[in-house]
């Protein structure tokens, strides 16, 4: 290993004093206790290729970021000895308002990229966790979303092209800057959620999409998850299209509702939203509802930012964030084995469903002292093979370094590991890039 002042007066040639965070502030990028040797902030192209060739010659692993926000996700690293931040790659590289494309780097801010798209009425529909904070190539790397899925899907739906940086500095080229964009191999999508393990992005082009004349939210209370859950299913099998469909188990933070709910977004025309308002209302009175408010503007803005924030943690926290990924059919039912298997637990138990994409998140918090995490951990085991046994999986998007220890965050993969380990052999042979933290220990 380099000596630690040598090496950071190697970094600081590359991207001068700017670009290298001070020693003192490493813990704020520190992966599963682990503190990087330096934390570097290229501002080119050319300077990530140097980053890596210098990583590379002093065998040195590297760690892609851009604000930081999901460095906790993935399992626990083999080694952190270089985070490598887009943050300074901000800029704006093309919009064209007309075609409805935009082409920015990896490091701009989404809620910047929103600013700007704003002024000519259109907007980026992606609403992830850490929304105020997240670079655009971190959520495209992490494929990260939020309730708006239901509508728009995911980054993988919504990146039209991109650039990367692989591990051996080749710059690679995917997609383009056109919404019919079709021929070649689409390496968008072997990319996007590879959580940097094949490269760095640092160019995006998205499509984008008008904001809508109007829309509001509405927030249904019923006395029963179950409730709540068939009044999901029948809205997301009509022909109303929500712009998102969230249940939450047991109340929506920060309002003053502490039974099962539905909050549902409608956007559009005002006549069409009129319409579609009767027919929620309608189906949610066959199923029991026992509360309706209409919220707009203020009021649904702030229901909007709990939706997007429900999963975020304060890495103080002991706090363990779960994401299962399941049929609709299986919601209520799985939902039900959890609040059962975890009522043992001693700790607190939060549940928001996506409904109509069949992603159920769990926050497991405030947990009794005399809880292990051997025992987190086999709880988790055991709600994993239950959703395993119904065709679905379960993710640990965040848990204490000692539950991570005694439990594989991502859960096997089955025949997918080979073709994923020669992937990663082929654009990483050297293993540079996030060792260990990716599916199947890649």
């Amino acid at each position: 290993m380099p000596n630690l002042d040598l090496l950071h007066e190697e970094l600081t040639q590359i991207v001068g004093e700017k670009g290298l965070l001070p020693n003192d502030r490493y813990k704020d990028y520190r992966v599963d206790g682990f503190i990087p040797k330096a934390v570097v902030f290229p501002e080119s192209v050319q300077q990530i290729q140097e980053l890596l060739a210098l990583a590379a010659d002093r065998g040195l692993s590297v760690i892609p970021a851009g604000s930081g926000t999901k460095l906790g996700i993935g399992n626990v690293p083999q080694k952190v000895d270089l985070v490598l931040s887009t943050r300074r790659l901000n800029s704006t590289i093309e919009y064209e308002p007309a075609d409805l494309t935009v082409t920015v780097q990896a490091g701009m801010l989404l809620s910047n990229l929103q600013m700007e798209l704003g002024e000519n009425g259109q907007f980026l529909p992606l609403d992830p966790a850490y929304a105020s904070l997240a670079t655009v190539g971190g959520i495209a790397a992490t494929n990260a979303s939020g309730p708006l899925r239901l509508r728009h899907g995911t980054p993988r739906n919504q990146i039209l092209g991109m650039r990367v940086v692989q591990a051996d500095g080749a710059v690679v080229k995917s997609g383009g800057k056109v919404v019919k964009n079709v021929s070649g191999y689409d390496l968008n999508k072997l990319y996007i959620g590879s959580f940097g393990t094949l490269g760095i992005i640092s160019e995006l082009t998205f499509k984008l999409y008008p904001l809508a004349e109007s829309g509001i939210t509405m927030l249904l209370s019923f006395k029963r998850f179950e409730n709540a859950a068939k009044t999901a299913s029948e809205i997301t099998s009509s022909q109303l299209l929500p712009s998102y469909l969230n249940l939450f188990i047991n109340g929506v933070p920060d309002t003053r509702i502490v039974d099962p709910c539905l909050v549902v977004g409608l956007d559009a025309h005002p006549k069409a939203i009129a319409w579609q308002r009767n027919q929620v209302q309608w189906i949610a009175k066959q199923s029991g509802v026992v509360g309706v408010e209409i919220t707009q503007e203020h009021q649904a803005a702030k229901l909007a930012e709990s939706m997007r924030t429900f999963a975020q943690t304060n890495p103080s926290q002991q706090v363990v964030v779960c994401k299962a990924n399941l049929r609709m059919s299986n919601i209520e039912e799985y939902i039900g084995v959890v609040l059962d298997v975890t009522s043992a637990l001693e700790c607190t138990v939060r549940g928001m469903g996506l409904m109509g994409t069949g992603q159920v998140y769990f926050v497991f918090s405030d947990f009794a002292d005399t809880v292990e995490p051997e025992t987190i951990a086999s709880t988790l085991a055991e709600l994993r093979s239950h959703a395993s046994s119904v065709g679905g999986n379960l993710i640990l998007e965040t848990a204490p370094v000692e539950v991570k220890r005694e439990i594989d965050v991502w859960g096997t993969i089955g025949s997918g590991s080979g073709i994923m380990n020669q992937i990663k052999a082929q654009f990483d042979p050297s293993r540079l890039l996030n060792p260990g933290r990716f599916v199947d220990g890649i």
